[in-house]
């Protein structure tokens, strides 16, 4: 009766750690996603986007380490790069590059809140 309990209370554990991971890396997907869209439209508008970029990366760079425990590292580094080429680009008036890295940022973070999803294959 004690391995049953134990094993009970370790299956809520798993259970309750995968809920609560999958809705915090969905928020923090979502979060970046919208402020990477501000950060379009204040390209296209003409205001300062580099300044959203930063605050872009300064949001990463705090989530980062707690998404680390749930996301694999490769992903969150390709983030990192596309968001340091961010900076980069939005300083600057080359359009095709800027857009095509929104566009980069736009899919990777989709990708991981994606492949954060519960479903079947997760779970086994």
């Amino acid at each position: 009766m004690k391995r049953l309990i134990s094993a009970g209370l370790l299956f809520v554990f798993v259970v309750t750690a995968y809920i609560s991971s999958y809705f915090y890396i969905k928020k923090t997907c979502d979060e970046t996603i919208e402020l990477v869209r501000l950060c379009e439209e204040n390209y296209k508008d003409g205001k300062n986007a580099y300044e959203t970029a930063e605050k872009i990366d300064e949001v990463w760079v705090q989530k980062e380490k707690t998404l680390s425990f749930f996301v694999n590292h490769d992903r969150i580094d390709e983030v990192e790069l596309e968001l340091s080429s961010l900076l980069l680009y939005s300083r600057t008036k080359d359009e095709i590059l800027f857009y095509e890295n929104i566009e980069t940022l736009k899919m990777l973070l989709s990708q991981i809140k994606e492949d954060s999803m519960i479903n079947a294959h997760a779970i086994f």
